[in-house]
């Protein structure tokens, strides 16, 4: 098969255009809301501190709820529980709006927060769960299974370039907006982009859902199969799993924060515009390097492999604490970017290997607890350190010493044991050595 031939495969499997396009639209709002949301609170509050209290409900709040909306998923069908989920969400987040503008209270700011990003739709969890299902070996398409994930985690990245600039484009346009509601256009642009945000992700959730590759993902009839307790925390390996993307996703935090720090120190007043240019060259290197991943054939374990690019983010992040200037730190991000996407494919892979296919939801919503929780401390303790003198390379050391720790949780032998399925279940054992020899 040739290098492309397998997003061409990817493309003709049945609901594979759905999960493709329609997962870009539902999520473009993630690339906008984080922004838009600081920029609009500070605007109609007058500080930078209570917007940033309300955009921590709501990533708090969906971190602490996820699994659930994870196991929903898995006992009632993705595509029956996320309708609920973007519905719920898109009303609140307008809500949330209504009461922005309505200048209300700063606790009931976080309380409706709060409340939109506990039913925050679970799409990437859902995609992924399709994914792995479509590529499974009963399917008979296993081969294109990192292509597949490589698809995903490279249209995801996607999301947080094109969403910055849909909100740019709206801020251009506040003037206009500003004037068709009698508002400022500082009030205007932010605004019109969070209720476009909450359109897209509830009206692109709710086709996702409709989909055929959504709709097939059923809650297994065996009664005895249904999830209780700690479910996959249970399965060996996992927690495990969940080190390595807590370091991630704590750099992922701290990265943008010492980016920030360095393009003020370096350029200025015109901080702001190089700090966007920077994490989009970050995420641009990272699109590409993802799609070419996904065309490739590899024969190292996924272990093996995980740990390597553990080790290259890390190396990458202390790379940048040595950078002289803007330019050069681009040129740096575009390339050491290139491992982030084969990174996150390759992490998602893994949860199908640890995970039974009825716990594949309440998984990866695991590591969106994981990853917003750590991002969230990342970017906390980023923030604290780059107020020292030399700042932002203390800043890119914490991401790689970060990164560090879990491409050593990765290397150590045994700690991500790939599952033994449960036979009582009707699923059949599967040993170590074939996750160590997957290569895909």
């Amino acid at each position: 098969m040739s290098a492309f031939g397998q997003y061409v495969r990817i493309w003709r499997v049945p609901g594979a255009p759905l999960l493709l396009t329609g997962g870009v639209i539902a999520r473009l709002g993630q690339g906008v809301t984080v922004l838009a949301w600081l920029l609009l609170v500070r605007e109609t509050t007058g500080s930078f501190g209570q917007a940033g209290l309300v955009g921590a409900s709501i990533s708090l709040a969906t971190a602490a709820t996820a699994p659930v909306a994870g196991r929903l998923a898995d006992k009632h069908g993705a595509g029956r529980v996320l309708p609920f989920y973007a519905l719920a969400y898109a009303a609140l987040q307008l809500a949330l709006l209504w009461a922005v503008l309505g200048r209300a209270p700063l606790v009931v700011l976080c309380v409706m927060a709060a409340l939109s990003g506990a039913v925050f739709p679970a799409i990437t969890p859902a995609l992924r769960a399709a994914w792995t299902v479509l590529t499974s070996e009963e399917s008979g398409r296993s081969e294109v299974r990192t292509a597949a994930m490589a698809a995903e985690s490279t249209l995801f990245e996607l999301v947080f370039v094109i969403g910055p600039l849909i909100f740019s484009g709206f801020m251009l346009i506040g003037g206009p907006l500003g004037d068709l509601f009698s508002t400022r256009a500082a009030i205007a642009g932010p605004a019109c982009a969070l209720a476009a945000a909450a359109l897209c992700t509830g009206l692109g959730t709710l086709a996702l859902s409709r989909g055929r590759a959504l709709r097939a993902l059923l809650p297994s009839p065996d009664a005895s199969a249904v999830t209780r307790g700690l479910g996959p925390l249970k399965e060996p390996g996992v927690l495990a799993l969940l080190w390595c993307a807590a370091g991630i996703a704590f750099s992922f935090g701290g990265a943008p924060v010492a980016i920030a720090a360095f393009a003020k120190h370096h350029e200025g007043a015109a901080a702001e515009s190089v700090t966007g240019v920077l994490i989009a060259v970050w995420s641009i290197g990272s699109a590409l390097a993802g799609f070419w991943y996904g065309s490739r054939t590899f024969k190292a374990p996924l272990v093996r492999q995980f740990t390597a690019l553990l080790v290259g983010l890390s190396v990458g992040y202390a790379l940048w604490s040595l950078m002289p200037g803007s330019l050069a730190l681009g040129v740096l991000l575009f390339v050491s970017g290139a491992v982030i996407a084969p990174a996150l494919t390759v992490e998602a892979e893994l949860v199908g290997a640890l995970v039974p296919e009825r716990m594949l939801n309440e998984a990866y919503t695991w590591l969106t607890t994981t990853n917003l929780s750590m991002a969230a401390l990342g970017s906390a303790v980023t923030g604290a350190l780059v107020e020292r003198r030399d700042g932002p390379a203390y800043g890119f050391l914490a991401a790689a010493a970060a990164t560090a720790l879990a491409a050593a949780v990765a290397a150590w032998p045994g700690l991500l044991t790939p599952r033994r399925r449960d036979v009582a279940h009707g699923e059949a054992a599967v040993p170590r050595r074939e996750v160590e020899q997957s290569g895909s």
